[in-house]
């Protein structure tokens, strides 16, 4: 009785705070992105990412009558929303057509998904199991989208292009989620929780071998305006 309130009440219950941390833990960085109006190091490709999974849960939680993955995706909605518009804002024209394709990607996914479920005559069961696959995809997607930058990482040995905090965050909210798919014997929510545990456990690994480099500040040129008058310090006779 007790391991059932854990695993089916708990478990999802704190799965649902750790999803929101999740979800916010690249809001500061987007907001330096706002306030600098430059994207820097950030890759914002998992945030695409997390808007399309979220998506895709909330459709699951309508078909299954799931309230804890409802609650867990709405915020992840909405701000997954807000730092994608407003990263591809300040991104430079090749980043922009990444987020771009991305976007059209995932929404052509579930478009297709959509149009399969409403049209081909199926039960609650097979559409469940429809939609379920579809969103198992994104999601695993979603896990990986941070690894985008692995290459760089491996060859820069720099973590700056990974997210710490979001990595750390995925593997909690990976083990929770995949505690409650357990409980209820639904593998569309363990399956692909435990394997993005592992994804989030290889993201933390990179992030501890090769840690983020502080940015070197360069002193700019003095303009000519200044040249002058530094040679006419130089050059002037002292008192």
């Amino acid at each position: 009785m007790v391991d059932s309130v854990l695993m089916k009440h708990v478990a999802p219950g704190l799965g649902c705070i750790v999803a929101w941390a999740l979800f916010s833990s690249p809001f500061k960085a987007v907001l330096q992105v706002r306030a600098s109006k430059a994207l820097g190091s950030l890759n914002p490709l998992p945030l695409v990412a997390m808007w399309a999974n979220c998506v895709a849960w909330l459709v699951y939680s309508f078909l299954t009558v799931d309230v804890y993955v409802l609650a867990s995706n709405i915020p992840g909605l909405l701000l997954g929303s807000f730092m994608t518009i407003s990263c591809y804002g300040y991104a430079d024209e090749k980043t922009r057509n990444v987020m771009l394709q991305g976007v059209m990607f995932f929404a052509s996914i579930m478009t297709a998904a959509g149009i399969v479920v409403s049209f081909g005559r199926y039960d609650h069961a097979g559409t469940v199991f429809i939609w379920g696959c579809t969103t198992v995809f994104i999601l695993l997607v979603f896990y990986s989208a941070p690894l985008s930058a692995l290459a760089e990482v491996l060859r820069s040995r720099c973590s700056a292009s990974l997210y710490l905090p979001f990595a750390a965050m995925n593997v909690v909210n990976g083990l929770l989620w995949t505690t409650y798919g357990l409980a209820l014997g639904d593998s569309f929510i363990y399956g692909p929780n435990m394997v993005g545990a592992v994804f989030g456990s290889l993201q933390v690994v990179l992030c501890m071998v090769y840690p983020s480099k502080p940015i070197e500040r360069k002193t700019p040129p003095p303009d000519d305006a200044e040249m002058g008058s530094m040679l006419y310090d130089n050059g002037r006779p002292s008192d």
